[in-house]
Formats: structure tokens, C-alpha cells, sequence
């Protein structure tokens, strides 16, 4: 699968572009080194010739042929590189850095859009007398990986899920209406494992501000669960196991019904594991943390859009450049963990860079 070697790859691309830069550097260090004395690097012009040699020893002897040469090579040594010639090379340095640049960025970019790598995740429970193993997608954005996204559902079917969780974001607000693509994707997978999850953001957009009301509808038609401040519950060798999907804004959760929904399945115990789904992180750490549960599963970040190498994440909307919620997992204040997955797509505004999408694989025990 692609998510198995994604890492193998990322690893052959960097060496590649290494490699190719160092060669462009030497090349360049050489083609300097030859405008700097006046001729090419290994060019013989620097030598006296043969002739002259033989007129020096004829008649100044051995010692001072030997002499003029060291002259000769010394007067070489002497010579500077015109002006136009000092700017020319620096051009041709920046052309080639930033072509080598652009290039790397392009097929990272590309890379991005067509691999995944299989992100896997350990979580204790308390309570389960069973191990379970939930797969978790989100933020799609109606990518496709293979016709008809085969082979992201072989993925999950090899797998072998006893859940399959979605953290919303499926659709893209502002190109159109047509998410048919991720209908088929949600019909397959519902053949595999339950399914239920959230809306994200542009499914609320195309919800609320596109009127698609036959949203929602769709997507239980094609076998989601949708869950709208609600709780599903589902049995997994001989454990119950609560799904609270919290649907909230931003800039005004509690209007949304999110708090209330949380205040009112609060006092209940009669499960054997607890999830909660929010399509946005930071609603965790603002506004659920409080709560009970023992695993919070989100998205909406695209991992940063940008990871910088020994920094990590560059921007969510949320949190602005250098995020703490964006990838990867995080222990609440409830003692629960938190695990926010870098998604499988992205928007065509913001690609990704040195950013893989996600298959989130939790195995609880």
C-alpha cells in the first residue's frame, strides 16, 4: 500500500535532491574557480609551453626556467574577475538554486496529492475487556486515491477495523456540489465497518450557506451515522462503546447546542469506552476537556499545512502560525488523549509541503 512506503519515498526524494545540489555546487565551484584566473579551471594557458621553456634554459639555465614558470603562474594568480562576470555567475547560482527549489516543492506538492502514510496509535482504556482497533478519516476534500478510491478502501479493509470514524470536512465549500465520489467511498466503507462521524466546516458551509439540506440525508443514505450533538453506541466483542459527535463553531460553540448535548450525556456510566468526535482541536482544549470520555479524535488542521523541518506545524486558522494542536496525539486535562489527524486532503488554495495526509489507525486495549 501507499501509506507503507510513504516515508521510504520522502526519504529517496530528499537524497535525490541532495545529491543533484551538491553536483550543481561543485560544477559551479569549479567554473568559478576557472573566471577567477582568467581561464578555464584545468586549462594548460597557466603553463609556459614547451618552446618557451627550452629559450629560458638555452639562455638563462635550468634553475631559471624553473623560476619562470613560478613566475609565469604567479602573474595568473594576479588577475581579477570583471564586474559583469562576478554578476553573471551570481545570476546563474540563483537560477539554479531556485529552480532546484521549485522543483523540490513541485514534487513534494505532487507527492502529497497522490500518497498517504498509515498513522498508528496505542490508547489504554480503563474499562475494555477486549482490544478494538478504530480507523479514523477526515478532511478528504473529495480527493480520490485510485479510481473510485480502491485503493484507500483496501487500505481500511486490510486493516480490519471494528470502528471507522469520519471527522468531517469530506466536501469542499466553493467547488460545487457534487461530492457523489464521497457518497461511493462512505457505501464501500460502510461495508466494512460501522461508520458514523461529524460534519466539518464546508459540509456546514454547503449546509447553511449553500442550503444543501439534503446533505445530511445523503450521507445516512450511503450508511454514516451522522452525528449532530448525539451519541451512538455500538457493541465490540462484548463492549459498549459510547460515540459522542460534537458539532460546534468557533467563534460561538455553546449556540450550536454542543454544551448543552455534553452537559446532558455527562452523568452517564453504563459504557465500557467513551470517543468523542470534534471536527475542530481546539474545541477540546477550550470546551470539552472538562467532560468524560477517554479518547478525543479531530482534524480541520491539515497537519499545519506546512511542517518545517525541526519545528514542526506552520499556520491552522484557529491558532495561527506555529500551532500547538495539529498533528499527532495530546493528553487533556481529563486525563484523556487527544489525537488530531493531519487529514487525507487538502484545499486547492493551501497544498501541503513536507506534509503527508493521514490514515489515522487507533488499537485500544
Amino acid at each position: 500500500m501507499k501509506s507503507a512506503h510513504g516515508r521510504d519515498a520522502l526519504f529517496a526524494f530528499h537524497f535525490k535532491y541532495v545529491i543533484i545540489s551538491l553536483y550543481i555546487n561543485l560544477c559551479i565551484r569549479f567554473w568559478r574557480d576557472g573566471l577567477r584566473f582568467g581561464a578555464a579551471p584545468f586549462s594548460l594557458q597557466s603553463f609556459p609551453r614547451r618552446k618557451d621553456v627550452a629559450f629560458i634554459k638555452a639562455k638563462h639555465g635550468k634553475g631559471a626556467a624553473q623560476s619562470g614558470r613560478h613566475t609565469h603562474s604567479g602573474s595568473c594568480a594576479q588577475r581579477t574577475t570583471p564586474l559583469w562576470k562576478q554578476v553573471l555567475l551570481t545570476l546563474l547560482v540563483l537560477v539554479a538554486l531556485l529552480a532546484l527549489l521549485g522543483g523540490a516543492l513541485w514534487q513534494n506538492i505532487c507527492y502529497n496529492r497522490t500518497h498517504y502514510t498509515a498513522e498508528f496509535y496505542q490508547i489504554h482504556s480503563r474499562k475494555l475487556t477486549q482490544s478494538c482497533r478504530v480507523v479514523f478519516l477526515t478532511d478528504l476534500h473529495l480527493r480520490e486515491y485510485g479510481a473510485d478510491n480502491c485503493e484507500l478502501v483496501q487500505d481500511v479493509r486490510s486493516l480490519a477495523p471494528d470502528l471507522i470514524l469520519l471527522g468531517g470536512d469530506f466536501v469542499t465549500y466553493g467547488e460545487g456540489t457534487d461530492y457523489d465520489n464521497m457518497l461511493s467511498l462512505f457505501r464501500q466503507l460502510s461495508e466494512i465497518a460501522p461508520v458514523c462521524g461529524v460534519l466539518g466546516n464546508h459540509e456546514d458551509e454547503l449546509y447553511f450557506l449553500d442550503n444543501d439540506r439534503e446533505l445530511v440525508e445523503k450521507f445516512t443514505a450511503a450508511g454514516v451515522t451522522v452525528l449532530r450533538n448525539e451519541e451512538a453506541r455500538y457493541t465490540v466483542h462484548d463492549n459498549v462503546i459510547s460515540i459522542l459527535g460534537v458539532e460546534g463553531s468557533p467563534a460561538d460553540f455553546s449556540n450550536y447546542g454542543a454544551s448543552t448535548f455534553m452537559d446532558s450525556v455527562e452523568p452517564q456510566t453504563d459504557y465500557d469506552l467513551r470517543i468523542c468526535l470534534a471536527h475542530v482541536p481546539t474545541y477540546f482544549t477550550e470546551h470539552l476537556e472538562n467532560y468524560s470520555f477517554e479518547l478525543g479524535l479531530a482534524g480541520h488542521t491539515h497537519g499545519g499545512i506546512v511542517r518545517l523541518p525541526k519545528i514542526g506545524p506552520l499556520y491552522s486558522a484557529e491558532e495561527g502560525f506555529f500551532p500547538d494542536y495539529a498533528g499527532g496525539s495530546y493528553a487533556l486535562a481529563n486525563n484523556a488523549t487527544l489525537i488530531v489527524s493531519r487529514g487525507l486532503g487538502d484545499s486547492s488554495r493551501a497544498p501541503r509541503i513536507n506534509n503527508v495526509p493521514e490514515l489515522s489507525v487507533i488499537d485500544i486495549d
